[in-house]
């Protein structure tokens, strides 16, 4: 067996396919011509010496050999990314460099009282954060986008390349204007809401469908947003309440409150999670930086 060709560009265009679902959506996903990726992952596949992706009339299926190598080859290009980021945050003398991504869900004290810590033991540690659905977390924790996630702790959201630690649990309330005085199950059946759209707020929504079932709700949705902002500036315009954690009330616009529900006490856990191949030493004090603030289950 003689030396590889493989390279950075033919991983990152053969998970390109197999994440778009096709080489003209990958060739436009990466902004390049549809030749350059077919070219490319055709190289790839004679250097391996199999067929990635099966080739049909109706689209293409990846074969056994080719999930093998996709999941190999995240896993190598997640790790050179995080090469590459580190080795430019060392030239500007920054002291660790983290990106962090969360969910709207995710908002809360909690967060900014484990940065608090971490910062008083590792100062010059530069931590970036994005706000980012569940879902959107566990792809870029696998690519490398980023290294930490607090995301929704659901049985939908299982990957066996992202380790997931809970971190705290919170009651899910009901958001209103300030000028409603208390909330009712009754009040919630003849109420109308505004909801997350379910492909940004899946596992959130799939938590609130289980949560319905026992005291037989039935919401009506009368709109629904993409963004955490836009929800709430409808519940304040007047078109419809919505439901989002109570730890994250400080989140709130000062038009708004939200409210536990007398008899309805649905939970919501929100955990940290991270790739299994990036288990650095930063990222591990990142992790105790919170564990000792809270009782990491």
């Amino acid at each position: 067996m003689g030396p590889t060709r493989i390279g950075i560009r033919h991983l990152r265009y053969t998970i390109a396919v197999a994440d778009a679902g096709g080489f003209r959506a990958a060739a436009e996903a990466l902004n390049i011509a549809q030749p350059a990726v077919s070219k490319t992952v055709q190289d790839t596949e004679k250097d391996l010496g199999f067929t990635i992706f099966q080739r049909g009339g109706s689209g293409f299926e990846i074969t056994e050999p080719g999930r093998v190598f996709l999941d190999d080859a995240r896993l190598t290009l997640a790790a050179f990314e995080r090469t590459i980021r580190a080795s430019r945050q060392n030239e500007l003398g920054a002291r660790g460099h983290i990106i962090v991504g969360y969910s709207a869900l995710a908002t809360s004290s909690h967060i900014s009282a484990g940065l608090d810590r971490l910062n008083r033991l590792h100062p010059g540690c530069q931590v970036e954060m994005h706000v980012m659905s569940t879902d959107t977390m566990m792809k870029n924790l696998k690519t490398g986008e980023i290294d930490i996630g607090f995301l929704l702790f659901h049985e939908s959201v299982q990957d066996p390349q992202v380790t997931q630690r809970p971190i705290w649990s919170t009651q899910i309330g009901v958001v209103v204007p300030r000028s409603i005085d208390d909330v009712s199950l009754d009040m919630l059946r003849d109420a109308d809401f505004v909801i997350g759209v379910r492909e940004n707020w899946r596992s959130f929504r799939a938590l609130l469908d289980a949560a319905f079932v026992e005291p037989g709700l039935r919401p009506s949705i009368v709109d629904e947003a993409w963004d955490v902002q836009v929800i709430f500036q409808r519940v304040a315009e007047g078109r419809g309440l919505t439901f989002y954690p109570i730890s994250a009330a400080d989140s709130l616009p000062a038009a708004l409150k939200i409210m536990a529900v007398p008899g309805w006490a649905p939970q919501l856990t929100i955990a940290m999670a991270w790739s299994n191949v990036a288990d650095t030493k930063l990222l591990r004090a990142f992790r105790d930086s919170f564990c000792d603030n809270f009782a990491c289950k």
